[in-house]
């Protein structure tokens, strides 16, 4: 395609095709790393979530068992104080998002306007509206993500003005299941064993990490594409890689070239770690 089709073609694509195919070369230019230099570019990710919903921030929350929000980092770094104006920190007992997800279970995107009032009646919304004014925050979106173990994780962007309408939810649902794909795969890539001289001198990508990862614990291709939601036969092409970058001949070689015989445990509590260092 010439330069002036390329153009042509970019022009005639909706604003959500485009911000699609960026999020997938973003996520694929970060699953691509080799696994021994793995870096989650955190600022890129918000800023793409902040373009994409034409927010003021971007925050990743963690939330506990007992539902009090944890923020791990906030981007502009400077546009939430680190610590939450008030006695406490915002948990579902009054901060409109929190409660709509501890009482109703729901895994989808939702913003505090769509929230019924049966939910969160007038006089909740009045007290959180007196928190989150004076730091710009008017409506919110969330993006939960399904990161294993316990606690509810999302991305929340939030705005100092009106709130999200059906092209915002109808864009973080059709971004939900990208998001939890690629952070399946980063996640299962981190274990103690991610700089192995064998790993690094074969220079495995974090995609191919994840699939090794999983497959030291004994887990078959099918089990292995539901865990990180991509399909077996995506699955057998990641093999097929590993296999010719270690010069081996099966699974059973490419575990124990890599791990030793040793399987590594994954938490997202390195990710999170990470995440704080990230917003210094």
């Amino acid at each position: 395609m010439d330069s002036f089709s390329h153009r042509f073609y970019t022009c005639q694509m909706s604003r959500t095709e485009q911000l699609y195919r960026t999020w997938l070369e973003l996520a694929g230019s970060i699953l691509d790393q080799r696994c021994d230099k793995m870096k989650l570019p955190w600022s890129d990710i918000a800023d793409l979530l902040i373009q994409s919903f034409d927010a003021g921030c971007c925050s990743w929350s963690c939330v506990d068992l007992r539902w009090v929000d944890h923020m791990k980092g906030c981007w502009p770094k400077d546009y939430l104080p680190s610590e939450p104006p008030g006695d406490r920190p915002p948990d579902a007992s009054w901060q409109p998002l929190l409660r709509w997800y501890a009482l109703t279970g729901e895994t989808a995107p939702q913003t505090i306007g769509r929230i019924p009032p049966e939910v969160i009646d007038a006089g909740a919304s009045a007290v959180w509206n007196e928190f989150a004014d004076p730091m710009g925050i008017r409506s919110q979106i969330s993006i939960p993500l399904n990161m294993g173990g316990t606690g509810h994780h999302a991305f929340v962007i939030s705005r100092p003005d009106q709130d999200f309408g059906d092209d915002g939810i109808a864009f973080a649902r059709l971004l939900q299941p990208l998001l939890d794909a690629f952070f399946a795969q980063y996640t299962t890539a981190l274990h103690d064993n991610r700089t192995s001289n064998a790993a690094t001198s074969a220079e495995l990508t974090v995609r191919e990490m994840a699939v090794l990862n999983l497959l030291g614990r004994g887990m078959t291709a099918s089990s292995i594409g539901h865990r990180l939601a991509i399909s077996p036969r995506t699955v057998q092409k990641h093999l097929e890689h590993v296999y010719r970058k270690l010069d081996v001949a099966d699974r059973l070689m490419a575990v124990q070239t890599v791990f030793g015989g040793a399987t590594a445990q994954c938490s997202c509590r390195e990710l999170n770690d990470g995440c704080c260092e990230s917003t210094g």
